[in-house]
């Protein structure tokens, strides 16, 4: 009832914004009568949770005030009356979202009823919003009662529940109410006994007045005399009864659901009645559009009067409303029901409506390849409809990742729409795509990529425990490459697991490469940042379709989590071309122009540089370029020790790339032993060449120590 009746709450706050607020809780005996009798009309007086016991036997008094009783927001507030609520001249309560446990009235006659008016006074109203009655057992009188010495003048009953009550709950007797309005209310099991008086479970004695009963539901409401009615207005007034529903469990079957002489009873549905031809409706109102039928409660025996899916009262109420009590009539929603969540009524997989096109629902949500379902139409617990209806035309997900799931109920959405009903269109990757699967046997794995445009993120979920040739591969489509010109490509990676054997290329979308790490792989070590940021030339092949980065996580395992991020690709100037020196013990390692490469023009990508070596030197290539150095080979404890067989005056041949056919100088030179020659003398150039043991460095003709002095 909390959820039902919150607005109220709200509302009356709004209303009573200049009013005084008083708090009461059940630590103070008699807290409500206190209270009454200190406020001031107009005044709101607010129940904490709790239950409220009151035994005073001066009554609950309304003294000719305004008062409003509310339950606190949220709050369950239940009240114990042993003494009645009584008004005075002019008195106007409002009680909204409190319960009335009516089982504890005392004994004394007078006090036989839960609301009612005081002795010859008028002009007074009561307004009941969201309120629970129950435990009804006084036979002599009812929970609201008025006679010819205590009348009321208006009584306004909203979204109210009377229940399991022996005996009328509503009793307006000799009255002369300007208005009764019952709606969106219940009335159930209002039971009865041989003690019982002829009254009705509502009945009205007025010679004058309005009375309006719209949308309630009525069940199990029993009359000692069968030929009364569930609503009894027997007298002049012209009521009109609409949009309601009156049903009887079968062992209880029989009587009648409305008597009255006059007014209107429309819209209504009767079951299980016996008299006026099994209707249940006397003959003396105008009686329009009712119906008989089974209301087909969920569970009446257990007080659920949801009405369930193919009941007659749906739609059969006034400007097509439903018929009973509005709480009661399910809201049908939209929900995904699928593999995913094993085909049930998932809250979590609830459509809500596209604001950008009447009459469509979607839904965003991470999908599995595999993965399928259909559209349900449920009320969050009975199952209405399927969309679309029938066996073996689920809709099936072909390769996993975020989607939003459109729907269309009226199975209008195109011929590229499942059945007209579902459209699924994958989630906006931005620059990026994916492939997750093994290349060699061209499968498809679960894996999935999420964009994250706002943060610039990409992250890969991987979650196959599969590894081999493109297990998973995140392409990011940058700036299209031309051959010569240099570019930027920075990132940024983190894992949750370790990961070794991450390959970073950016290459044509036609595959052909150009390799960042070239002949080489990354490691990443769980939460542990890496970045990278380069300067690459571009490499135009033939397809002129550069511009891809290509991340490959071929040893990633189920699991996994990467996120990239800071992905930059933009045109920059160009390095200075690395040079490539001959370092070694003979230099001390530091480069000289001395010991500089030059290029091999017969043979592209291949320098070459003639020296001369001594038996036990070692050495290696250094690639300077700016203030960068690359030693090939990279590491420590690997340089190239000079055998007797390769000392002497040389050619040294070196690849940058490498070549595997140069193993044995570490894969990436060559030393080639220029035998017989003890003496160069050419004009216009530098030879370098041993002489005795000694170096000599012949110029134009003439021999200089490397010191630089002259020889004769």
């Amino acid at each position: 009832m909390k959820k039902i009746f919150a607005f109220f709450a709200v509302a009356l706050v709004a209303l009573a914004v200049n009013a005084a607020v008083i708090n009461i809780n059940t630590g103070t005996s008699d807290a409500l009568r206190k209270a009454l009798n200190s406020a001031a009309s107009g005044d709101v007086i607010v129940m904490a949770a709790g239950t409220y016991v009151e035994s005073n036997s001066d009554y609950i008094p309304v003294y000719g005030k305004d008062v409003t009783v509310m339950a606190e927001e949220g709050a369950e507030v239940i009240l114990v009356p042993k003494v009645p609520v009584r008004f005075k001249a002019g008195g106007h309560a409002k009680f909204i979202n409190i319960k009335f446990d009516c089982g504890h009235l005392s004994d004394l006659s007078s006090y036989s009823e839960i609301i009612v008016p005081a002795d010859n006074t008028a002009g007074k109203k009561l307004v009941l919003e969201g309120c629970e009655f129950y435990g009804w057992t006084q036979k002599s009188n009812s929970i609201i009662h008025t006679r010819s010495d205590r009348q009321i003048d208006s009584i306004e009953i909203n979204n109210c529940y009377f229940h399991d009550n022996l005996y009328t709950c509503i009793l307006l007797k000799y009255a002369s109410v300007s208005c009764v309005s019952i709606t969106n209310s219940t009335f159930a099991n209002i039971t009865t006994d041989a003690n019982a008086p002829s009254a009705a479970p509502i009945q009205v004695d007025a010679a004058s007045g309005k009375v309006v009963i719209d949308h309630c539901t009525f069940y199990n409401c029993q009359t000692k005399n069968t030929d009364y009615g569930v609503i009894k207005i027997p007298n002049a007034i012209a009521p009109v009864v609409s949009n309601c529903i009156f049903a009887m469990p079968e062992e209880y079957a029989g009587g009648r659901a409305v008597y009255n002489k006059d007014g209107e009873v429309n819209n209504c549905l009767t079951y299980n009645y016996s008299k006026d031809n099994n209707t249940g409706l006397h003959s003396g109102p105008t009686i329009t559009a009712c119906i008989t039928g089974d209301p087909l409660f969920r569970d009446a025996a257990n007080g659920d009067y949801h009405i369930s899916a193919g009941s007659p009262a749906f739609g059969a109420g006034t400007a097509e409303s439903d018929l009973g009590d509005p709480r009661w009539v399910p809201v049908m929603e939209y929900y995904l029901a699928g593999s995913m969540n094993n085909w049930t009524v998932d809250p979590a997989y609830k459509l809500t409506a596209n604001s950008e096109n009447e009459g469509e629902y979607l839904i965003s949500k991470l999908f599995l390849a595999g993965d399928q379902f259909k559209v349900i139409m449920s009320d969050g617990a009975e199952i209405a409809t399927w969309y679309p209806d029938g066996m073996d035309n689920n809709y099936a997900i072909a390769r996993s990742g975020e989607y939003t799931v459109y729907f269309r109920p009226d199975g209008q959405g195109g011929d590229d729409w499942h059945y007209g009903f579902i459209y699924a269109a994958p989630a906006d990757l931005g620059p990026w795509s994916a492939w997750f699967g093994n290349a060699d046997l061209q499968e498809e794995f679960d894996s999935y990529l999420v964009y994250d445009a706002d943060a610039g993120k990409v992250t890969v979920h991987i979650a196959s425990d599969r590894t081999g040739q493109w297990q998973a591969q995140a392409k990011y489509h940058g700036l299209p490459a031309e051959t010569g010109k240099c570019y930027r490509v920075a990132l940024k990676m983190k894992a949750n697991h370790d990961i070794s054997g991450v390959t970073l290329k950016w290459q044509e979308d036609n595959n052909t490469p150009n390799v960042i790490f070239e002949d080489r792989s990354i490691n990443l070590g769980a939460n542990e940042e890496f970045t990278y940021d380069e300067v690459v030339k571009g490499i135009t092949g033939e397809t002129a379709e550069s511009g891809v980065l290509l991340l490959d996580f071929g040893f990633a395992k189920a699991g996994d989590i990467i996120d990239i991020y800071g992905v930059t690709i933009e045109e920059t100037d160009c390095p200075e071309p690395e040079k490539y020196y001959l370092v070694g013990t003979f230099n001390e390692w530091a480069a000289t122009d001395e010991y500089l490469f030059a290029e091999n023009t017969a043979a592209p990508g291949e320098y070459m540089l003639e020296t001369s070596l001594t038996a036990g030197d070692q050495l290696k290539v250094v690639g300077i370029s700016g203030d960068k150095e690359n030693y090939y080979p990279a590491g420590f404890a690997n340089n190239y020790v000079v055998d007797a067989a390769h000392a002497g005056w040389v050619t040294i041949y070196f690849r940058p790339a490498g070549n595997p056919e140069w193993e044995a100088f570490g894969g990436y030179f060559y030393i080639n032993l220029r035998q017989g020659i003890e003496k160069v003398e050419l004009q216009n150039k530098t030879v370098k060449y041993i002489e005795n043991g000694r170096l000599i460095i012949l110029q134009n003709g003439v021999k200089y120590t490397p010191q630089g002095q002259q020889l004769q």
